[in-house]
């Protein structure tokens, strides 16, 4: 009964989907046929902002509304990437700006004109905030002011959302696939996820379906997308950015902040929507859904002419791909060619951490979490993460002791044993071993190595196909450190995978401290069973995290564009 329902439920919500988008196909036409198109989707948000306040050569909010919405429909018939469609709305709202500007030459805003992207979770006026869950379906945001705090001050600085991206049921994976609106495939080949779980807003932003986006990240749901996807992503820090007027999967879940940021195709565009955004934030004179925001204006920084950066490429808990290696090295021989200090460390157990955010985040058995997806079946990339808060608890100690005493995978046995149930006491007891480890991991990298910046992969591999996410969920070890750790982080891509440069050579796991049951499915069996296989990763993007400390967006965007300048990536 459950499963037809979600069938229906979802049948309805793509059917919908479907009308929208072929209603503005034939009244647009397809973006294959206007190849003029180009001129505004090539064009950097800052830059469309300032030619349409300009009109040059009689640009208008018209024009480059139309533009984006054909590649946006162009972009999702190749990916599956968008969930609400506002079209129309977002149309109607250009020819109104237009009007406006014709008749008094006011262009006020920051974003004036500009077209905007939501990952599904930012609630906005008309449509629902589904979370790829058949419950949430049908539920549509009534009100402006019940919209996300982003959607709000875009709108305030004049810009114009115009559709929403989809998601991993849930938000809890890194595969793009729900049972609402069914999966997101890679832009670079449909054989591959995006990401996740902003993993719609990746794919469309790396077609030039959007100028620019909006992700959200509480285990790097930003940053793993932008690297599968080739693109730019900034992870900041709660406080500075409203969040609210968000679909959380967890409400009232404190354990690992999550916050919100820009996504977009270089540097310079997620350093437009981020001071602007943050402008407006510190600006506003309206209340964003009453949250309470700290009093941080955007800053110009001035880097040091000689920046002292950490890097490593290993963390002993997943072995990093060749590929991913390569992208860390090249991006730190090009740093040290322009002069920079570049240091090798090793990060302080990172194990610890993933152990942190599995204990904080299943204390509660995933109940709230599963509690959305009602009568829908749970997407198979969901099932390693919560068995361990689903089956009987002897089960799960048997489990335990055959993964440590028996198979002697000693950090895969000490993490899943945190994945389960806990008492208030237990929930305490990891929060303070979040503080604990936070604290010294930031001690050693800011105050003892007094680093600008360390450089590290953003995941063991790139893009890996659908379904491989089931057994490999926690290659997140990557990013999830640095929402326990609480960092700003940004991701830029470097280069791509080189079917010769980055083989696998016969002897790379040996000495290697990590999981080897893990390390086994990414590296071994041949290329069918393999998750890296640079033969058939050929040409896929691969990026570098940017991590700075707490409040220092500003910082770390200026050092992205360092980094970004000197490596020279090419699409």
């Amino acid at each position: 009964m459950g499963g037809n329902i979600t069938k229906e439920v979802g049948q309805r919500k793509r059917d919908e989907r479907e009308e929208l988008i072929n209603e503005m196909e034939k009244q647009l036409g397809l973006a294959e046929d206007h190849p003029d198109d180009a001129v505004y989707t090539h064009t950097s948000p800052e830059e469309i902002v300032a030619n349409l306040k300009s009109r040059k050569n009689g640009w208008t909010a018209e024009r480059v509304m139309i533009a984006f919405i054909r590649s946006a429909c162009a972009a999702h018939r190749k990916t599956n990437c968008l969930t609400e469609i506002l079209f129309a709305e977002a149309l109607e709202e250009a020819r109104k700006l237009d009007k406006d500007y014709a008749a008094t030459g006011i262009a006020d805003g920051p974003f004036w004109g500009l077209p905007s992207s939501f990952k599904d979770t930012y609630n906005i006026k008309g449509v629902d905030t589904s979370l790829g869950c058949s419950p949430h379906c049908f539920k549509p945001t009534e009100k402006l002011e019940d919209e996300g705090g982003l959607v709000q001050l875009f709108r305030q600085g004049g810009g114009i959302p115009f559709c929403k991206t989809n998601i991993p049921q849930t938000l809890l994976a890194f595969e793009c696939r729900n049972p609402v609106f069914g999966p997101t495939t890679n832009p670079y080949t449909s054989a591959r996820t995006c990401g996740g779980s902003s993993g719609g807003e990746a794919a469309l932003i790396a077609l030039n379906g959007s100028p620019m986006g909006w992700g959200s990240d509480i285990g790097g749901s930003l940053r793993i997308p932008a690297s599968y996807s080739g693109v730019c992503g900034l992870k900041p820090v709660k406080g500075r950015w409203p969040t609210k007027g968000q679909r959380s999967a967890t409400p009232g879940f404190e354990g690992i902040q999550g916050i919100v940021g820009p996504m977009g195709r270089n540097v310079d565009d997620l350093a437009f929507g981020a001071r602007n955004m943050l402008t407006l934030a510190q600006e506003s004179t309206a209340r964003i859904n009453g949250e309470q925001l700290i009093h941080m204006p955007w800053k110009e920084v001035e880097l040091p002419k000689k920046l002292r950066v950490g890097y490593f490429t290993e963390d002993n808990c997943i072995k990093a791909s060749p590929a991913c290696v390569r992208a860390v090295e090249e991006s730190v021989a090009a740093l040290r060619k322009a002069g920079h200090e570049v240091v090798r460390f090793e990060p302080p157990d990172v194990s610890e951490a993933l152990k942190v955010f599995a204990g904080l985040t299943s204390a509660d058995g995933y109940k709230t979490l599963l509690g959305n997806i009602g009568p829908d079946p749970m997407e198979p990339s969901m099932r390693l993460v919560t068995i361990g808060s689903r089956i009987p608890r002897w089960l799960a100690w048997f489990a335990h002791w055959l993964l440590d005493s028996v198979l002697k995978d000693h950090m895969f046995a000490s993490t899943f044993a945190t994945s389960r149930p806990k008492s208030v006491e237990e929930f305490w007891k990891y929060t303070r071993r979040r503080d604990v480890y936070a604290n010294a991991f930031r001690k050693l990298v800011w105050e003892d190595k007094k680093f600008d910046m360390i450089l590290c992969p953003v995941q063991a591999v790139p893009a890996v196909e659908h379904g491989r996410t089931n057994f490999l969920s926690p290659l997140c070890i990557g990013t999830v450190l640095y929402n326990v750790v609480d960092s700003t982080v940004g991701v830029i891509p470097v280069t791509h995978v080189d079917r010769e440069r980055d083989a696998t050579p016969p002897d790379y796991l040996e000495g290697s401290q990590g999981s080897w049951l893990l390390e086994k499915r990414v590296y071994e069996g041949g290329p069918e069973k393999a998750a890296y296989d640079a033969e058939k990763m050929h040409g896929l993007p691969v990026g570098v995290q940017i991590v700075g400390q707490a409040w220092e967006e500003e910082k770390v965007l200026a050092i992205m564009k360092v980094v970004e300048e000197l490596v020279a990536y090419e699409p």
